[in-house]
Parts: structure tokens; C-alpha cells; sequence
């Protein structure tokens, strides 16, 4: 059984979440919260083997959360469920820990897929990702070398 913690600022969004989870015979919700410190106090508990987050949420965003919970707890997995394109966020999460990135408008099947991929240890790339990956490793993408460069980067060149 994979335990789940779902951390969205939307209830809705936990709720249908939870609602699709639950008919899963493998997956159980274990931990629900709605900020950035709610997904650090989850993963402090450790009663979850995945957690689920978002990225917008008030108080501290999910990328500060990623940060402060791959610090304090390397092994856990965190699955970043956004509403924002693979292609503003995706490849920046996976450099940062994450263990995989999906989109909101996604299948529900393949947030199943994601939760079992990642538990495993391995990370979860969908095929829009995988692409940007390439597209960055081998230089073929429609940036110029400058423009895929960070701001602190750009600071330093």
C-alpha cells in the first residue's frame, strides 16, 4: 500500500484527488494539506511514501517547499502536480528533486501511473517532458544559449 500525502490549496481539488485515489487498490491517502508548511509538517510526520503537491499555494510556494523538504528529507518523493505548462516549470523542478511533474489537465490514470513510478524510486517524465529534457541536453530547442541561462547565471556571464 502507498501511502499519499496531497498538498493543494484548492479543496476541490483534494477532494476529487482523494475521491479518484481511494478506488485505487494499492494507493491510500494518508495526509492532506492546503499551504507550503502544511507539505514540510507531512513530510516531517513521515507517515506518507509520496507526496503530492502543488506548486501556487499561499504562504510558501511549492518550489520553497521542494527545496526545504529535499533538505530535510532526501528519500521522499514529491510529485509536483501544477496547473502550469511542463514547458515553464518542468525540466526546472526535476534539476531542484523533483521526482516528476504533472500537469492538472493530465489523465487521472497517469497521476496513478506517477505515484506508483516515483514510490519505486525512479522519477516520472511524461513524453512533453522527456522532449524538453532532449531538447535541452542536446541544444536543439528554440532558445538561444543565453536564454536557457539562470538569472543568477546571466549574473555571473
Amino acid at each position: 500500500m502507498i501511502r499519499i500525502g496531497i498538498v493543494d490549496d484548492h479543496a476541490i481539488v483534494r477532494t476529487g484527488l482523494c475521491q479518484f485515489l481511494s478506488e485505487q487498490v494499492d494507493l491510500r491517502v494518508a495526509a492532506e494539506g492546503c499551504t507550503g508548511k502544511d507539505a514540510l509538517e507531512i513530510a516531517r510526520q513521515g507517515d506518507i511514501d509520496v507526496l503530492l503537491m502543488d506548486l501556487s499555494m499561499p504562504d510558501q510556494n511549492g518550489v520553497d517547499a521542494l527545496a526545504a523538504i529535499r533538505a530535510r528529507y532526501p528519500d521522499l518523493p514529491v510529485l509536483i502536480l501544477s496547473g502550469f505548462p511542463e514547458t515553464h516549470y518542468a525540466t526546472t523542478l526535476l534539476r531542484l528533486g523533483a521526482s516528476g511533474y504533472l500537469n492538472k489537465e493530465c489523465d487521472p490514470d497517469d497521476i496513478a501511473s506517477a505515484i506508483r513510478t516515483v514510490a519505486l524510486g525512479r522519477r516520472y517524465i511524461t513524453p512533453q517532458v522527456a522532449e524538453l529534457l532532449a531538447d535541452s541536453v542536446l541544444g536543439t530547442g528554440d532558445q538561444l544559449p543565453h536564454e536557457s541561462l539562470s538569472e543568477r547565471e546571466l549574473q555571473v556571464f
